[in-house]
């Protein structure tokens, strides 16, 4: 018997979702809705599908950029922070100055 594997975030799905949805078990429209449905409920307004980050406009004052988010997020990989926009900052930074790569971020309503 081997053990039973799972995502460190398989845990949590059921009350705040994934943090990136290429995690969800069926990806539906219906499934990414209620995902971004369960995140944005518990203030979590970043999450990613992929290298894509999706924000959910809060329509309130969220403690997300505060100098301690700019610290967490600055250097670190992707994936080692909960989805932010300051990680895809960071990300694209990276690949332009160190790895010399053309970046692009398309922000859209």
């Amino acid at each position: 018997r081997g053990k039973e594997r799972y995502h460190w975030q398989a845990q949590n799905v059921k009350v705040s979702g994934v943090d990136d949805m290429v995690l969800l078990s069926k990806i539906s429209e219906d499934a990414i809705t209620d995902n971004l449905k369960k995140r944005y409920m518990d203030d979590y307004i970043f999450t990613y599908i992929g290298p894509v980050l999706i924000s959910v406009n809060p329509f309130k004052q969220l403690p997300y950029f505060t100098d301690r988010e700019v610290e967490l997020y600055q250097g670190a990989a992707q994936y080692e922070n909960p989805p932010h926009i300051y990680a895809l900052a960071d990300n694209v930074y990276r690949n332009m100055m160190i790895d010399n790569e053309n970046q692009c971020v398309i922000i859209s309503t």
